[in-house]
């Protein structure tokens, strides 16, 4: 199982890059893709003809959003966890497949203002409760997501002058850490121990080409689903978004057809 997660900036400017071709290249069989910023579920699944697709939108007109693209249906779909405060956003998708369930998250960032942040930290406190009663219904679990948050200072370009801006914040840190001490795993980790690997770079100062940035787009899989991952990568050279896709390979437990 391939399974694809990227934060697009907007769903159309990505079709506008090649986002159908380069899809088509991977060979892999979901896009998880966070940011969508568009509400016509119809132009999603038009330009993705022979794939199923789904949209999650956010109330608010060009904001925010998830989608999913897969070559075969899953069995279930559910957007939102069921707190509307949240879902009115278009942050949460869950689709199953047999034996495996995936979710596709869109966490804010925080950035903008520290109500923005505080929101962030609430919705963390409820997608852990979300995320502790998926589990007990399915013990196999990926997320993909953009996290908007780095775990360690090997995630972050420069890790001591961003100590406790949003998205390295102790509370975010803090809850990434729980998330591993129950036995989660974050599945690059997985297989890269080194620094300087990022999937976000800012448009300005040329960050990208300088490799300034931060590793806060990927997959974190549950204790029973981590001996599934097989490799998992960031595809940098894929320049889609000011975000990188990360490519999860996952052997599942029964036969995806």
């Amino acid at each position: 199982m391939r399974i694809l997660s990227l934060n697009g900036n907007g769903i159309r400017a990505c079709l506008k890059k090649g986002l159908v071709r380069w899809w088509e290249s991977t060979d892999a069989d979901l896009l998880l893709f966070q940011e969508v910023r568009h509400d016509d579920a119809a132009f999603i699944a038009a330009s993705f003809p022979d794939c199923w697709t789904s949209l999650h939108t956010a109330e608010k007109k060009g904001y925010s959003g998830v989608a999913i693209i897969a070559k075969t249906p899953p069995i279930r779909v559910v957007h939102g966890m069921n707190r509307p405060e949240f879902d009115l956003e278009g942050r949460v998708m869950r689709v199953d497949y047999p034996g495996v369930t995936l979710l596709n998250v869109y966490f804010p960032s925080g950035a903008s203002k520290p109500e923005r942040q505080a929101v962030k930290l609430a919705f963390l406190d409820a997608f852990r409760q979300y995320l502790t009663e998926v589990e007990r219904e399915v013990p196999q679990v990926i997320v993909g997501a953009d996290w908007n948050m780095c775990h360690t200072p090997l995630d972050i370009h420069n890790p001591i002058r961003l100590e406790g801006v949003p998205g390295f914040s102790a509370p975010e840190r803090a809850w990434l850490d729980a998330l591993e001490e129950a036995h989660w795993r974050d599945a690059f980790r997985l297989f890269h121990s080194g620094g300087d690997q990022y999937t976000w770079w800012s448009l300005q100062s040329r960050s990208r080409e300088r490799n300034i940035g931060w590793r806060i787009d990927g997959f974190w899989l549950s204790p029973a689903a981590v001996q599934g991952a097989k490799r998992c990568i960031h595809l940098n050279q894929a320049y889609l978004s000011d975000h990188c896709p990360v490519l999860l390979e996952w052997d599942l437990p029964t036969t995806f057809e």
